[in-house]
């Protein structure tokens, strides 16, 4: 097995090798030669980048790594699900329209009118969804930077009583269009 300080790997034109541990994969010199010195222009944008970068960064010990991009996973099933919620309000709002022209005249039941009322509910929580995402996955990058874990209890009740409360009122207008027509 190599050791940190041993160049194993490939080879590259310049007489770089490729480390296979420490630096994960930086080039080093061979002995002898002098580290080759990065383009001014790619030296100033990285120092403009490590200046105005938002990312932590972290030793990678135990699980930090895998433990963040755990988090960065969840907020990307909170996009999604907001994503999905709009979407649903979006047809919705579509299809009670598209019921309402294609049932003719200029008579439009009251049941009908609940569309966009409903299919802005979803909308709505569809932006819901994606705030409490963005919060959760801040306070746990925060959380987790300091080697604990948030047990997240309040923002699952909340999507849970929004959601139930949208479906429910969703479920009775089903019911009642069903009795009228």
């Amino acid at each position: 097995m190599a050791s940190a300080s041993t160049s194993v790997g490939c080879r590259t034109p310049g007489g770089l090798s490729r480390r296979l541990s420490g630096q994960g994969g930086r080039y080093l010199p061979e002995e002898g030669q002098e580290e080759p010195k990065p383009h001014p222009v790619l030296h100033f944008l990285k120092k403009i980048y490590d200046k105005f970068s938002p990312s932590l960064i972290l030793e990678n010990k135990g699980s930090i790594a895998r433990d963040h991009l755990a988090n960065e996973r969840t907020f990307l099933a909170w996009l999604r699900s907001s994503l999905s919620l709009i979407t649903v309000g979006v047809a919705i709002t579509q299809l009670f329209r598209l019921q309402t022209n294609s049932s003719g005249g200029g008579k439009v039941d009251k049941v009908t009118e609940l569309g966009r009322p409903i299919g802005g509910s979803f909308v709505a929580l569809g932006i819901l969804f994606l705030w409490l995402g963005t919060s959760r996955y801040f306070h746990s990058q925060n959380v987790l930077s300091y080697g604990q874990f948030p047990a997240s209890r309040g923002s699952v009740i909340i999507a849970t009583v929004t959601v139930m409360a949208v479906l429910l009122a969703c479920f009775i207008i089903v019911i009642v269009q069903g009795r009228t027509s």
